[in-house]
């Protein structure tokens, strides 16, 4: 409902000026986020005026390399500091108590009571890759702090993502905005695809993983598999749903959100899923960490090449999170490249059978294990503890493993499993496409046809959801 006014004035009011426009997004965007947690609106502030002056004196000292180098530094600490204290703290106090009593040494110790500002991760990357790139002189500063602070909070992806890159973004900002008719109605086909995933298939495979993983000692080796699976997908769903709703309103407003999520799970190996999966954060950690890191250590080849990657694919399991589950699920991703990187296959990335209507028994046969590592992978990212990650697993591998699940005739399960295969029969159809819900050459029966459809399994299939997955990180 929040968006309905706001386009409205847009369009109608606002339409015919850039500053206008501009005003108009970024008073909606600090109304947004106060609305959503008042309490750190004053962090969003501070963050942005503070990246705004220091991305102008490292342009101005374009001739005095150290001071340049200088203000860039005190950028990197300033945002890298805003993560640590306010989404690490605890865990690295907490994490050296542990460390010291291994040693013997015995203290008792109170964590501080640090509330994690909204959005904190995908604002302060974005800042950072802005510094970053103003520094290496890829792009130019922003000069207009109207613009510069709504490329930082506006609206749509303020809260998760996608991280944008200002040599994307800043140029519509920098423009008027016309209204195209395509563009607003695929927005809309974004909007209602990305709602399907999350109220649909996300909270529908939820309600079947939530109990299994809340109460999985005890459980046959089946079900946890299933668990495992319905989490997997629960994941995906919540996340690229969010992702696609964000994508779709921004294009409402004429302003064009960078695709998060390319129909991963159609992957043949680890680096492809990567390459279609959180796609935002992949590309800032290989444009930021990993190719600076690969670089330094060239002079050791692939070794040093696995050592650049297993390291940027620790911080990206570390950006999520502050536990260890999450360290070691970067961890495992970034062993996973091992075999990729001795073969030589370690960029290979492709359209699944494309111009096909079916992949063939090979193709096949490597998605569903790339698949199953995931799903496996992903008890790391759901569970509380790396111990508890570990014995979820290892569950599964009991003599019951075969035995018929719990509650798999239930007609819970079986109308999840109808609505996940109506989700990836789309995706699949359209994986070559811009978007999971691209139907625009469609006939005019056909597309609408494909509306109600939706609108329909959202109606009676939709379950009540309070927030997103990645709204914790």
């Amino acid at each position: 409902m929040f968006v309905l006014p706001v386009l409205f004035l847009y369009w109608s009011f606002f339409r015919k000026n850039k500053v206008a426009q501009n005003v108009l997004l970024l008073a909606s965007s600090v109304f947004f986020y106060a609305w959503a947690d008042w309490r750190f609106l004053f962090l969003l502030i501070a963050s942005i005026i503070i990246n705004y002056y220091l991305a102008l004196k490292i342009r101005k000292e374009v001739d005095d390399e150290t001071k340049q180098r200088r203000f860039l530094y005190l950028g990197l600490v300033f945002n890298v500091g805003l993560l640590l204290y306010f989404k690490y703290f605890n865990f690295f106090y907490e994490s050296f108590v542990e460390l010291v009593n291994v040693f013997g040494i015995t203290s008792s110790y109170t964590t501080l009571a640090i509330l994690l500002p909204l959005g904190i991760s995908f604002f302060t990357f974005q800042t950072l890759g802005y510094l970053i790139d103003v520094y290496n002189e890829e792009i130019d500063p922003s000069h207009n702090f109207l613009e510069f602070s709504l490329f930082v909070a506006y609206f749509p992806k303020i809260l998760s993502g996608p991280i944008e890159r200002a040599s994307k973004m800043m140029p519509q900002i920098q423009e008027r905005r016309e209204f195209s008719y395509e563009i607003f109605v695929d927005g809309l086909r974004q909007i209602l695809w990305g709602l399907f995933a999350k109220i649909v298939i996300a909270e529908n495979c939820a309600s079947i993983a939530n109990p299994i993983f809340d109460n999985f000692e005890g459980q046959t080796g089946s079900t946890l598999i299933l668990g495992a699976f319905f989490y997997a997908i629960q994941l995906y769903a919540d996340f690229s749903g969010y992702s696609n709703m964000a994508i779709g309103v921004s294009k409402l407003f004429g302003i064009q959100l960078m695709r998060n999520f390319s129909t991963p799970f159609f992957s043949t190996n680890i680096s492809d899923f990567w390459r279609k999966w959180h796609i935002s954060l992949t590309t800032w950690m290989m444009d930021y960490v990993f190719t600076p890191l690969s670089f330094s250590l060239r002079r050791y080849q692939k070794n040093g090449l696995i050592i650049s990657i297993i390291a940027t694919f620790v911080l990206v399991g570390f950006w999520h999170g502050a536990n260890w589950t999450f360290v070691f699920y970067g961890l495992l991703h970034g062993i996973y490249f091992i075999p990729l990187v001795y073969s030589g296959k370690m960029n290979s990335s492709e359209i699944v059978a494309k111009g096909k209507l079916f992949p063939s028994i090979i193709e096949f046969i490597k998605m569903l294990l790339l698949f199953v590592l995931i799903m496996l992978t992903d008890v790391f990212f759901r569970a509380n503890s790396i111990k508890e990650a570990i014995n979820y697993i290892v569950s599964i591998f009991s003599y019951d493993i075969f035995s018929i699940p719990q509650g798999m005739f239930s007609s819970n399960y079986m109308i999840t499993i109808f609505l996940l295969f109506i989700f990836f029969f789309i995706e699949w159809n359209n994986r070559e496409k811009k978007h999971d819900f691209e139907i625009k050459n469609y006939n005019i029966f056909l597309r609408w046809s494909s509306y109600i459809f939706l609108f329909l399994l959202i109606l009676f299939f939709g379950k009540s959801s309070e927030t997103f997955i990645y709204f914790q990180f």
